[in-house]
């Protein structure tokens, strides 16, 4: 059984009641149960006025089925009459409840989204998923509402204080349960439940009744079932989504481990919860704009039936400007200091001093005080901010400073190290830290989490990625790494060898379960991971875009879905863009060159995307193309080699499944050694299993060292 809790305390009257009940919950349910239980579900009815929007606790059980469950901290003299629906009360703050047709909206609402998934219908449409609903009252006992109320025919079916006992709960649930769910109803009504129903869907009509991944003859085909069905979140991404923490809280994880949904996931429920309190989205890339605020507006659906109040719920850039505001901006307005463009920063800030936003952000907290005006800012890409950033938003915020901040593990291109705590909001006087990480808060909701398993890249290129961006098999040594087993275990390896032996062998492997992708174990998905040098950068151009045009008129992906990501220095990389442009357009294909467009907008339907890596994070396609390959050669660029590994590591990480590598052998050294290096890593991390060895690294001799306790870059 899962227990999963939305982490709000509060002192609102039956509060305890509800407390109570949980814990009746928790103990009648145990590992030998397949179920899950919520409390305080976020179901929440559009009724401003109502003293109770949201589902008090929701259960799923394999043999109870669909339980909803109202609570109320009355005693029996609170309740003066029952008339239809409606209870007269005395002594409380309230004069009438409803509180059984509260529970029985709330069910019906989460029904009509069960009813949404086909696999939860039966061939006349019916529902399969039997409901019941049950109002709470754990201040009265089972003789005395039944000598009072229990001959009324609108008596609504209770739980009362002395059922809320393991053998009671289960006895009065089984009372009122509609039949058991067979494995395959279970399975498909947790899913919905998980929230991974507002992220699915996305699969086009005309395929997604296709043919099964194993007959599947086209890349489109093959790509339907990672785009479309319905999607489960994990119990942690669950949880993580689900709990509004008391305070700060960071979430750390591998790429494609799902913190960007949850963010929004997240923010959507705080909105729906509260919609008075001033809720932020931000972020650095600007065209992750669309897919925030569509995340966002689904998951807002999914809870309220309601769009968004965007005005109380803001997505907002970082830095922001003169014609898009950002949270720099709005916050240095508020303060009274004008805010600065990227322009006026340049002219303003010497950029050697270290980031112009971060200069910025120095500024205004330097002119404060800065008005505490939001109730919750949520940080997305927090890798690429720098500790005034953080400083500022928690300025802003009102106690407890729910600030949450997501770090992607190897995403800067600035730097490698994951600010500590202490680096980010800086200590007291007496050298205690002004924000805390350690535990967690009332109601269970840690302050700091760890996400382990990659949903979204193919665990072969996953793995390419981490080896080949660290260089652990690079003839001159790492680059950069973990340096202890307990850091690779965290990001989901297995390790064996003893790193405190520099030189020593050491292993990696990633279980499949740490990388769930659903092409897996399809062979006709093979290979993800393709690699190709040229004589000169003309020819790699010609076949990149005879491949891309493969692709569209072959295999039916849609130009949208392919990604061409160019590495090398700015000037280098935006003319073989251009060329490539240029040769896409002569085979009939359109290209979405990204730094020509909308800074807001990624990819265009109907065209195949171009973009540099900066431009490219925290985005994704199901076809990635890395041209450039040779420009991560030491000595390549002037650029130093672990921003090099990075951006290699950026862009083999934006693939949802398909990924292929070019580049120019120059028959020089240092190419040469690149490509020996670069084989060597696709053989182990495309084998099967994939499993790769290298020596383990001695920490001085790298460029960057990642210890286990930040999970530094990776």
């Amino acid at each position: 059984m899962e227990f999963i809790a939305s982490g709000e305390g509060g002192d609102h009257a039956g509060v305890d009641a509800e407390r109570t009940v949980w814990r009746a919950v928790t103990r009648a349910f145990g590992p030998g149960d397949r179920g899950v239980a919520y409390w305080r579900y976020p179901i929440v009815s559009p009724d401003r006025a109502s003293f109770d929007r949201e589902a008090d606790f929701v259960l799923l059980h394999e043999e109870f089925g669909l339980v909803v469950v109202e609570c109320k901290g009355y005693r029996l003299d609170h309740v003066a009459a029952i008339e239809g629906d409606r209870w007269r009360l005395q002594g409380t703050r309230q004069s009438t409840a409803t509180p059984y047709t509260q529970a029985r909206d709330h069910g019906f609402r989460l029904l009509n989204h069960l009813d949404g998934e086909p696999a939860l219908s039966d061939e006349r449409g019916n529902p399969t998923v039997p409901a019941n609903f049950l109002v709470a009252l754990p201040n009265v006992e089972r003789d005395a509402w039944d000598e009072r109320f229990g001959s009324l025919p609108s008596a609504p079916p209770v739980l009362t204080a002395d059922e809320l006992t393991p053998g009671g709960l289960r006895d009065r649930l089984a009372g009122t349960a509609g039949g058991p769910l067979d494995a395959a109803t279970y399975g498909a009504a947790r899913a919905v439940l998980s929230g991974g129903q507002p992220i699915s869907g996305d699969a086009r009509p005309e395929v997604a009744d296709g043919p099964s991944p194993e007959d599947a003859s086209t890349k489109a085909e093959l790509y339907e079932h990672v785009a479309g069905g319905l999607k489960r979140l994990d119990a942690k991404q669950e949880a993580i989504g689900l709990q509004i923490p008391d305070g700060p809280q960071q979430i750390r994880g591998i790429a494609g481990s799902g913190k960007s949904v949850l963010l929004a996931q997240k923010a959507a429920q705080m909105h729906a919860r509260h919609p008075d309190w001033r809720v932020v989205v931000t972020f650095q890339t600007r065209s992750l704009y669309p897919t925030v605020i569509e995340t966002i507006r689904r998951y807002h659906e999914h809870y309220t039936g309601e769009d968004p109040d965007w005005d109380r719920l803001q997505v907002l850039h970082g830095w922001g400007g003169r014609t898009r505001r950002g949270l720099y901006y709005e916050v240095a307005q508020a303060t009274g200091v004008e805010p600065r463009t990227y322009g006026d920063a340049r002219s303003a800030f010497d950029r050697a001093d270290g980031d112009l936003l971060a200069q910025c952000c120095d500024e205004v907290l330097d002119a404060g005080p800065v008005p505490e005006r939001y109730d919750a800012i949520l940080v997305d890409e927090a890798q690429d901010f720098e500790p005034p950033f953080f400083r500022l938003a928690y300025a802003a915020l009102e106690p407890p400073k729910r600030l949450v901040w997501a770090y992607d593990e190897a995403q800067s291109l600035q730097t490698l190290s994951a600010p500590r705590p202490t680096d980010l909001f800086g200590t007291d006087p007496d050298g205690t830290p002004r924000v805390d990480l350690q535990g967690s808060y009332e109601g269970g909701v840690q302050k700091s989490q760890v996400m382990r398993t990659a949903y979204r890249t193919p665990r072969p290129v996953l793995m390419l990625a981490h080896v080949f961006g660290m260089g652990l098999l690079r003839d001159g040594g790492a680059v950069q790494a973990l340096t202890t087993q307990s850091g690779w275990e965290d990001i989901g390896y297995e390790v064996e060898g003893d790193f405190r032996q520099y030189g020593s062998p050491v292993t990696l492997r990633r279980p499949a379960e740490h990388s769930p992708h659903p092409l897996a174990g399809v062979d006709a998905a093979r290979p993800f991971v393709v690699t190709e040098t040229f004589a000169d950068r003309g020819a790699e151009l010609d076949a990149v875009a005879d491949a891309v045009r493969r692709d569209v008129t072959r295999h039916g992906l849609a130009p949208e879905r392919i990604a061409v990501v160019v590495l090398g220095p700015v000037h280098d990389s935006r003319d073989w863009g251009e060329s490539l442009a240029d040769r896409l357009r002569r085979r009939t294909v359109e290209p979405n060159l990204v730094w020509d467009g909308d800074p807001d907008v990624f990819d265009r339907e109907g065209a195949v995307t171009i973009s540099r890596v900066n431009r490219a994070k925290g985005n994704q396609a199901a076809q990635v193309y890395i041209v450039g390959l040779d420009t991560v050669a030491d000595g390549s660029r002037s650029a130093d080699l672990v921003q090099r590994r990075n951006e290699a590591f950026v862009a083999l990480t934006r693939t949802k499944a398909w990924c292929t590598l070019t580049g120019v052998d120059r028959d020089d050294a240092p190419t040469d050694r690149l490509f020996s290096e670069f084989d060597e890593a696709v053989a182990g991390t495309t084998g099967r299993p994939p499993v790769v060895t290298f020596p383990a690294p001695e920490p001085a001799n790298l460029q960057r060292t990642m210890v286990d306790a930040t999970l530094d870059a990776f």
